[in-house]
């Protein structure tokens, strides 16, 4: 049972922490998400940043769709905010396609540094 209370919780803490987030809080965590890929560029942390660049766009449409029916101070403060998260989602784009490329640059880099195809020909001759 204590598996399954864990499964649970996580369930419901991951839907309350993305459900009703802000714009601003989905921007920053997908910056989190981002860094936690540029530490560990497994191919899950790569789907998670990913995940939450495209709940950030979902965001971005949703205040864009708030924004059309606004009128006043309101509609140039959302508008302002819109402005911003727009910056903050290009800045991401472009951290998360600079990580993608230095994680392809160092696969690539200890693959030809000790290619497999060689060591078992270099094993096979030593035998």
């Amino acid at each position: 049972m204590p598996s399954f209370w864990k499964i649970y919780l996580f369930l419901v803490l991951t839907f309350l922490s993305l459900g009703g987030c802000t714009g601003e809080q989905q921007a920053s965590f997908a910056k989190n998400k981002i860094e936690e890929y540029k530490q560990n560029p497994t191919k899950e942390n790569k789907e998670e940043a990913q995940a939450a660049l495209s709940e950030l766009d979902a965001a971005i449409h949703k205040l864009e769709a708030q924004i059309s029916k606004e009128e006043g101070e309101t509609k140039k403060e959302d508008q302002r905010r819109l402005n911003d998260l727009k910056k903050k989602r290009a800045e991401l784009s472009s951290d998360f396609t600079k990580a993608k490329a230095d994680a392809l640059l160092k696969d690539l880099k200890d693959f030809f540094q000790t290619p497999p195809f060689f060591n078992k020909t270099k094993n096979n001759k030593n035998q």
